[in-house]
């Protein structure tokens, strides 16, 4: 059989899919305190299933758009967007909702289906002692707003979203957010978020991780890496090291594409897919927003081949995803005027709630011993007026004054005010 250069930019796509399809890995390494949804379930659900679809097609489409607009490699997590967004949902409202709703891919499927599944899926990717796969979310709540129970809850319960302090300082909001980013993404992404992400108006951020690891099932032998040609999209090719070696897999051959699934030590397959002829990475995936991936899947047949495939790591980053998910269907949640979002607030909150963006990072490593990827992504929420009461404290009591001098902190004035009117 004829010896196939599999392209990065497929690697890619079926890489950053099989994320968003939830990797379920086992393999042992250093990581962040796990947290799992109260409302989670390990074994296998109906519920838990119900979300591959949906992941394939957002993550479909939003690459191809993605494609569209940025050049060189792009890798993202279907499975992180989707989370925020899906968070946030819970506290949309009407036609805000339908949109989000709309975009997600989610259909009919009622809300407590899809946090149940939600929770499944997160519950199921950290089972057992030493799990490889990491799901982590967080809510950081600026002080004073009155945020619905319902809303914190729901995101407690079934995303293990813990409720955080989001301090009023830009500067220590982003770095309070990064530090928690950094730890569980194993310092693959060490800055999600940007003091100038956060203003006036912003009360809430809502964050999630994800961080994979597993060995391939057969490693590529090291020696049998080498520098071979690499054909770029403008024809010209360039030298890339090359892991190569035999393989008893799935394959599924087609006319336009061939597709070669990894086998790794985990419950995980990460699928390949090379486009023959005048095909791209850009026009498989313009085929698949319409089709899925089920297709490649069920048109696979056990084959021995030889794979040649890319040693590398690539990452990507997406300052705000705004544009291309209002593109998607969902412009109404990032209007300040028109956001339906107020299940966010207590019920008679004035003000409107709204997305200010979606940032997103994502990291992939593929090498000779198996493949190590990382995800992040951050909504930040802002509200147009809804008041807040910061911390206050009142002197209202006899007090302490110290009145010191800057540097040597030297007491210049003590005072005892017994009687502020003396």
């Amino acid at each position: 059989m004829r010896r196939i250069l599999i392209l990065v930019g497929a690697l890619v796509v079926a890489a950053a899919l099989a994320i968003g399809l939830g990797l379920l890995l086992r393999s042992p390494r250093a990581s962040a305190e796990l947290v799992s949804p109260l409302r989670g379930r390990t074994a296998a659900s109906a519920d838990a299933r119900l979300l591959a679809a949906p992941l394939d097609r957002f993550g479909l489409e939003l690459l191809g758009r993605e494609g569209r607009t940025e050049a060189g490699n792009i890798v993202i997590s279907p499975l992180s967007v989707h989370d925020v967004l899906s968070m946030i949902l819970n506290g949309a409202r009407g036609r805000t909702a339908a949109e989000m709703r709309s975009t997600l891919g989610l259909g009919s499927l009622p809300p407590s289906a899809v946090n149940q599944a939600w929770a499944d899926l997160i519950a199921s990717a950290q089972a057992g002692r030493r799990p490889a796969v990491q799901i982590a979310n967080s809510l950081w709540l600026k002080s004073g707003v009155p945020f619905s129970p319902a809303f914190l809850d729901t995101n407690r319960n079934y995303f293990a979203a813990a409720p955080r302090a989001l301090p009023g300082d830009p500067a220590a909001a982003a770095d309070a957010v990064n530090g928690w980013t950094k730890q569980r993404t194993a310092g693959l992404i060490r800055q999600i978020v940007d003091p100038s992400y956060f203003n006036d108006q912003t009360i809430l951020a809502l964050v999630n991780t994800v961080h994979l690891k597993t060995a391939w099932a057969v490693p590529f032998a090291a020696a049998q890496t080498t520098p071979a040609p690499f054909t770029l999209a403008d024809g010209s090719a360039v030298q890339v090291p090359t892991m190569s070696g035999p393989l008893g897999t799935l394959v599924a051959r087609r006319a336009s594409y061939d597709a070669v699934a990894l086998p790794t030590k985990g419950p995980v397959t990460v699928w390949v897919i090379v486009p023959k002829g005048a095909q791209t990475p850009e026009t498989l995936v313009a085929a698949f927003e319409k089709s899925g991936l089920a297709g490649v899947y069920e048109a696979a047949k056990q084959t021995s081949i030889m794979l040649a495939l890319p040693r590398f790591k690539t990452s990507f980053a997406a300052p705000d995803l705004k544009p291309e998910l209002a593109a998607m269907g969902m412009p109404l949640a990032f209007s300040p005027e028109q956001a339906e979002l107020q299940g966010i607030v207590a019920s008679g909150t004035p003000g409107r709630v709204y997305i200010q963006r979606v940032v997103h990072k994502a990291v992939l490593d593929v090498n000779e011993n198996g493949i190590e990827a990382a995800a992040a992504t951050a909504g930040i929420v802002g509200a147009t007026s809804v008041p807040y009461a910061p911390l206050t404290i009142r002197a209202d009591r006899p007090f302490l004054m110290v009145v010191s001098l800057k540097g040597s902190a030297a007491p210049l004035f003590l005072a005892l005010i017994r009687d502020p009117r003396s």
